[in-house]
């Protein structure tokens, strides 16, 4: 047991039982990434779209927040708007309005109007400290967290590239505060509101900041990696963090940030030193407690020197917590392609090595890019009160690994579906079902029975090693290209495709809608909203594509 870890009771205190109640009573809002505080990317309280309905999505409209494009550098490594967030009741001057609210990577944050599409308010922060370092795709110098919504306070927080926080009012964009929060030009990701503590991750070594990390030559030193906390009841909004690493490996950079479960939160790291005794948390799932962020449990893979030796990094994933039949359990999963189930009362169990049950679903070939799982992980229960699992895997299925249904073959990506079903005194993961190919699949999420997923479209390459390099960018009779370092941004925003939103049957995978050539652009780090029939997708050009029924 590492030095200072406790395990703590599965109940928890009054006040934050009832914030999860809260979170998961019904709602025709998503104020936060993935919905709720629990990121499950389920809206219970769906009935406009179901499986009769949903062919019937048609678009509704399309809004664009930044009409000047960033640079290539930063467009093919950014998520240039964050997951949309909606929010009903918000008493604008032209009345009570039902608001879209996303952030663009240039520090815009906007509202627009859910049924027209209309920019009811627009707000660009101007960042007050310069970066240290020029912008790449690894480390793209702009704002990436998906802002939150406080709907008690009518405010919505948001991070800005230069590290401040900002909560501006919900009717009018007005600033209520700013506060320094996280490094500037750090890596965020999205943020969660729980009792009045307000949560992120700086991961991936970026922004200007200290940590003995890979800086070099001109280079500012990397920033540590991190997990931080706001106390926002606290006029001076003193900041807790918790350290994975002194520098810039063992970040969290999965899509869902901080994920809260049983009292608690769960959080994936990546490739980087594994030491507990010496606070070194390389390719683990963290169990940590609010507010204080002390270890209470966790989890790191078998095979922790392969995924590391590879750069499988296990926060590509992120992980998810539920209960089924009274039994508090977690799953997780990363770019090597294993889905894992975890008792939540000892992940791990004794050696924090052994899950509970793991199946390798993805990524036979142990690819570092364009393979595995990259993305949340949503889930439900179904009308039979079964629970189900869904996520987004690059490239083909496992061959070791027998699904109930296919639905057509999947070599480049698709949503797997699993169920999980008692076994003994334990608990596994059945494989239902895969969807139809996919080219980079994202996050799904969850509504009335029916998984939206998006075909994202993007360039994962990485690296002039990726035998894929040469077959798509060497051209015959020209000299042969070096194999020696990383795509440039101009060559990851090169070969990419279309986005299309999907819609599948939540049991069976059946294809229920597709939005084929509506969207003409491709989309990074990006995720979907369901909301009160409208089905909300961002794209790289700050393009917000509303699709509905016709009324």
């Amino acid at each position: 047991m590492v030095t200072g870890a406790r395990v703590l009771a599965i109940g928890g205190s009054l006040a934050l039982c009832s914030v999860l109640a809260h979170a998961q009573r019904p709602s025709q809002e998503w104020l936060t990434w993935g919905s709720d505080i629990e990121r499950t990317g389920w809206n219970r309280a769906e009935s406009a779209l179901s499986k009769k309905t949903v062919a019937q999505l048609t678009l509704k409209w399309k809004t664009q927040i930044d009409m000047q494009a960033p640079p290539i550098e930063i467009q093919s490594g950014a998520s240039m708007l964050t997951g949309p967030l909606v929010a009903q009741g918000v008493r604008t001057a032209q009345g009570t309005r039902t608001l879209v609210y996303t952030l663009s990577s240039a520090n815009t944050l906007a509202a627009l109007d859910a049924g027209t599409g209309a920019i009811v308010w627009q707000r660009k922060i101007e960042n007050i400290v310069e970066p240290a370092n020029p912008a790449t795709w690894l480390c793209t110098n702009t704002s990436t967290a998906t802002p939150v919504i406080d709907k008690a306070s009518a405010t919505i927080y948001m991070i800005a590239a230069d590290g401040r926080l900002y909560g501006l009012d919900l009717a009018t964009g007005e600033r209520k505060m700013a506060a320094e929060f996280v490094p500037p030009y750090s890596r965020n990701w999205s943020l969660n509101l729980v009792d009045g503590f307000l949560y992120t991750t700086a991961g991936r070594g970026c922004g200007n900041g200290t940590g003995g990390g890979e800086g070099a030559g001109r280079r500012a030193p990397a920033v540590a990696a991190q997990m931080l906390a706001m106390d926002l009841k606290n006029p001076a909004h003193p900041i807790t963090r918790f350290f994975t690493s002194p520098a810039r490996p063992n970040g969290a950079w999965t899509r869902a940030g901080l994920v809260w479960g049983f009292d608690s939160f769960f959080v994936q790291t990546a490739d980087g030193p594994w030491d507990p005794e010496k606070g070194l948390w390389g390719q683990t799932l963290l169990r940590l407690s609010p507010k204080t962020f002390e270890v209470i449990d966790y989890f790191t893979p078998p095979n922790l020197e392969e995924i590391n030796a590879k750069d499988l990094d296990f926060a590509s994933g992120g992980t998810i917590a539920f209960s089924v039949a009274n039994r508090p359990l977690v799953v997780s999963a990363g770019k090597e392609g294993t889905v894992y189930l975890h008792d939540a009362r000892s992940l791990g169990g004794p050696d924090h090595r052994t899950p509970m049950f793991s199946l390798k679903a993805g990524n036979d070939e142990m690819s570092y890019a364009s393979n595995g799982v990259w993305g949340a992980a949503a889930t439900a229960v179904n009308a039979k009160n079964e629970r189900w699992v869904y996520l987004p895997m690059w490239g083909s299925p496992s061959k070791s690994v027998t699904f109930g249904r296919a639905n057509g073959a999947a070599p480049h990506g698709s949503i797997m579906a699993f169920q999980v079903a008692p076994e003994g005194d334990s608990f596994k993961l059945l494989p239902k079902w895969v969807s139809r190919d996919l080219s980079v699949p994202d996050s799904p999420v969850v509504a009335n029975g029916i998984v939206y997923a998006i075909s994202t479209g993007e360039n994962t390459l990485q690296r002039h090693a990726d035998p894929r390099y040469l077959e798509i960018f060497q051209k015959p009779g020209e000299p042969p290209l070096s194999r020696v370092g990383s795509l440039t941004g101009a060559e990851r925003g090169q070969h990419t495709s279309r986005t299309v939103l999907y819609a599948f049957d939540a049991e069976t995978g059946e294809e229920l809608y597709s939005s084929k050539d509506t969207i003409d652009d491709w989309t990074h780090l990006s995720s979907i909203t369901v909301v009160d029939g409208n089905v909300y997708v961002t794209t790289r050009q700050t393009f917000v594509y509303a699709f509905g029924l016709r009324r």
